[in-house]
């Protein structure tokens, strides 16, 4: 089948009916005024000052020539938001009433040698107001539940304030001629044989015209490009049903290597190539054996990562945002993560993600898109989800990075906050036609009824998956959840960013004290709520365990080593996943994902990582927290010394504890204790009651050593919280550069060491390998340096210090 991708010549026109040209396609409306400079980047300062391009109308507009118009055509768009009339040669050609999937108009009845293109997307919000639901749903469904739209653009949640509409062509345009035949549609299933000694692959085919005599030739060949299987089918090419023996297994990356496979399928008539089908994919078996409980390949599988959120607010053109998208996964990999939660207010991804995902051994926990809120049940939107859900399934299921599929975010809960007791309207949706959706065409995956949902209430963290609002809410079992989905705190982007975002007199205004009082109890300027979201100011880590701030520096240390600590806490906690007195128990907590990874606007907000994908210092706190092997101090009635191990092999050696003096610099009692840890296993290592009672300034110490003295993990932790202890304000810091890492050590006790790179005044895009660290005297610390940057000037201070060092950098 033809296939002529219409991405040339294309024109924008708006309310004052100039024609923009159209640079690159696909863009959306954002896209196309910020490339003529019309707009500013409402992402940069988190503040949306042209919300007028949501409320108005748009039209697309290109000609396009085909050198024969006859036979049958296809158009295929391959994503429009939302509301689109689709006009070919002044006919109404088709409407899209859903951005989730598709369009695909068969049979164009106007085509011509000469043809002229207009899409005329319509403003959003009367297109709702036109929508009428019966009473029952009065003041429970909102009018972006509505119909299927991006939900995330209709509130300030996760970008600018008060609210970005995007609108237009996100997703690639086709003409199809379906000449002889063509592939309609092929759906592809992949299972391993009970003793993982057989792969199958099948693939179910459709075709334009399913009369035509045809005949299927296929290759499979393994990530080096030599071939595994060949063959013809040409009895039965509905369908092709290929073994594959003794197959590599695709593992998560916490697990293994991520092998893959690709599957090349030509249609043919006698040698004539019709059509042609490729797939990237992989075998193995993920069970679900208990509550939230999951093996893969027969390995207990843990699941550690953090929930995506869009890449920008301001579009969805994947080619705008692939290189960030990139750049997150790099990062999710080097943060130690095998998990990713596709949100349910997120958006759509191109399969180049998956198969990115593929590649790294990243699974993904995959919402349907659903999000807080009720929904309309009435039989359009019914029926728009179950082939939203039918198209995404079929499109997906291939691939090993999925791991399940959850019916959305937050539906229960947002029925129990608003109307506890109620009717969840949209229950249909996820309990009925997701369900009967993935027992049809995927009944070897989980499906998760909703985020969250499984125990006793909607957020019961003794059952299913929940999300940690501890912040706001007392919830029972807090400590020890079987899941968590979500688990948040609020903290600023670093300095750099925040400069970007606020002016001077914003960022820490003329006057202002960063004390909290019972008139004033925000921990931060009020300026800041204007570049804030979802009040944040009340969902803020363990602030009170820092010094006041006075002045911008400072305060953005506070909440971010607040956030930081947050993190460690939890995570760590989670990692054990049981207390002292539940020493002979397994682990209950079976996973924990972050909300969130990235903030997809310049916002002070709940990710760790940047608008422009800078991480910030909580994300290097939960990097450590995630180390597949770690060992982690418990401090409570005594303190005891864990070890968990989430690598699929045993680590047996020796920690040396030492309790180092900040006000002597010195280690003031230390000893050695023998560990052994299995996979999948917590321990205690001991307690520390040998060194007795000993003075709240001292800092507890831990390392991890095999038997050959490699190091294993290590660990810094504190009795105190931060603002009663006196940390040094000078040393001596040293360096060394080789094989691009830096090489550091310190004379003192250094809390905090942050690393800036900067190279011609270029403080973006230097990445580091660890961060925000803390460094003991005679230890030293190699720190990989990443990023664009070849070379420039690294600055590197402990916060406390009164001044640092500036290293010459140079990868060698």
């Amino acid at each position: 089948m033809k296939r002529i991708l219409i991405r040339k010549e294309w024109k924008l026109q708006g309310p004052d009916e100039k024609e923009l040209e159209i640079k690159e396609m696909p863009s959306q409306v954002h896209d196309i005024l910020l490339d003529h400079q019309l707009i500013s980047n409402p992402n940069i300062t988190g503040i949306n000052q042209d919300q007028w391009i949501g409320e108005t109308q748009w039209c697309y507009r290109t000609e396009f020539e085909v050198e024969d118009s006859s036979g049958e055509w296809n158009l295929r768009f391959q994503g429009l938001d939302t509301f689109v009339d689709i006009y070919l040669n002044n006919e109404l050609a088709g409407e899209n009433k859903s951005v989730y999937m598709p369009l695909v108009i068969e049979k164009v009845p106007c085509m011509k040698k000469k043809n002229v293109l207009e899409l005329r997307v319509n403003p959003p919000r009367p297109e709702l107001e036109k929508i009428s639901l019966p009473e029952k749903y009065k003041d429970r469904v909102p009018e972006f539940c509505k119909a299927r739209v991006f939900r995330s653009g209709y509130h300030e949640f996760s970008g600018p304030k008060p609210d970005l509409i995007r609108m237009g062509v996100y997703g690639d345009i086709y003409l199809e001629k379906v000449e002889q035949d063509g592939i309609r549609e092929g759906v592809m299933d992949i299972s391993l044989g009970e003793d993982w000694e057989e792969g199958r692959v099948r693939v179910d085919f459709s075709y334009f015209h399913p009369q035509t005599d045809r005949m299927l030739e296929y290759r499979i060949t393994d990530m080096q490009g030599d071939l595994v299987c060949e063959g013809t089918e040409k009895a039965h090419t509905e369908y092709l049903e290929i073994t594959v023996p003794h197959p590599k297994l695709w593992w998560p990356r916490s697990h293994g290597e991520a092998n893959l496979y690709h599957l090349h399928v030509t249609e043919k008539v006698g040698e004539a190539v019709l059509d042609t089908y490729e797939r990237q994919f992989g075998f193995r078996r993920i069970e679900k054996k208990g509550d939230m409980e999951f093996t893969v390949n027969g390995r207990p599988l843990k699941l550690w990562g953090a929930n995506l959120a869009h890449a920008d607010t301001m579009t969805g053109c994947y080619g705008r945002v692939k290189e960030k998208l990139y750049g997150l996964l790099d990062l999710a990999e080097m943060g130690n993560f095998n998990c990713l939660r596709i949100w349910g207010e997120s958006e759509i991804l191109d399969d180049d993600f998956y198969n990115a995902c593929d590649r790294r051994g990243i699974l993904l926990w995959h919402d349907f898109y659903l999000g807080f809120h009720m929904y309309s049940e009435e039989e359009e939107m019914l029926s728009m989800c179950r082939r939203e859900a039918e198209y995404l399934v079929k499109r997906l299921k291939h691939h090993p990075s999925i791991l399940l599929w959850c019916g959305g975010n937050e539906m229960y809960w947002s029925r129990d906050m608003q109307y506890e007791g109620a009717y969840c309207f949209g229950e249909k949706i996820f309990c009925e036609i997701f369900p009967e959706v993935c027992r049809e065409l995927d009944a070897g995956r989980y499906y998760h009824i909703s985020s969250p949902s499984g125990g006793t209430f909607s957020n019961d963290p003794s059952g299913g998956d929940t999300h940690g609002y501890t912040h706001l809410w007392f919830v029972p079992g807090r400590e020890y959840p079987v899941f968590l989905s979500e688990n948040c705190r609020v903290s600023a982007p670093e300095l750099k960013t925040m400069k970007r975002m606020m002016v001077p007199e914003e960022l820490w205004p003329a006057g202002y004290q960063n004390i909290s009082t019972k008139r004033k109890p925000l921990a931060w300027p009020e300026t800041w709520n204007l570049h804030n979201t979802n009040d944040g100011a009340v969902k803020l880590g363990p602030v009170e365990h820092y010094y006041d701030a006075e002045n911008a520096e400072e305060l953005i240390y506070r909440i971010g080593m607040a956030h930081s600590e947050y993190i460690r806490r939890d995570v760590e906690r989670f990692r054990r996943g049981r207390s002292e007195t539940d020493a002979d128990r397994k682990r209950q907590t079976k996973g924990h994902l972050l909300w969130k990874f990235n903030n997809n606007s310049n916002i002070i907000s709940y990710g760790v990582v940047d608008y422009f994908n800078e991480p910030m210092r909580a994300y290097y706190a939960l990097k450590r927290a995630y180390e597949p092997f770690q060992i982690s101090f418990s401090i409570g009635n005594h303190i005891t010394l864990w070890a968990v191990n989430d690598t699929v092999g045993k680590k047996e050696g020796s920690v040396k504890v030492q309790l180092f003096s900040l006000t002597k610099n010195r280690v003031e009692r230390e000893m050695t204790m023998p560990f052994f840890c299995g996979p999948d296993e917590s321990v205690q290592v001991g307690d520390l009651d040998v060194f007795g009672q000993f003075k709240k300034d001292c800092v507890l110490a831990a390392c991890a050593v095999d038997e050959q003295g490699e190091v294993l993990a290590e660990s810094v932790d504190y009795v105190e919280m931060e603002r009663r202890l006196s940390f040094p304000d000078r040393g001596q810091l040293t360096y060394r550069v080789e094989a691009g890492m830096l090489v550091l050590e310190s004379d003192t006790f250094a809390r905090c060491v942050e690393l800036c790179g900067g190279e011609d005044g270029q403080e973006f895009g230097w990445l580091f390998e660890d961060n925000y660290f803390d460094l003991l005297p005679g230890v030293e610390k190699k720190i990989k340096v990443y990023g664009r940057h070849e070379k420039g000037i690294v600055q590197i201070k402990p916060y406390y210090w009164e001044k640092g060092i500036t290293v010459d950098y140079m990868k060698n």
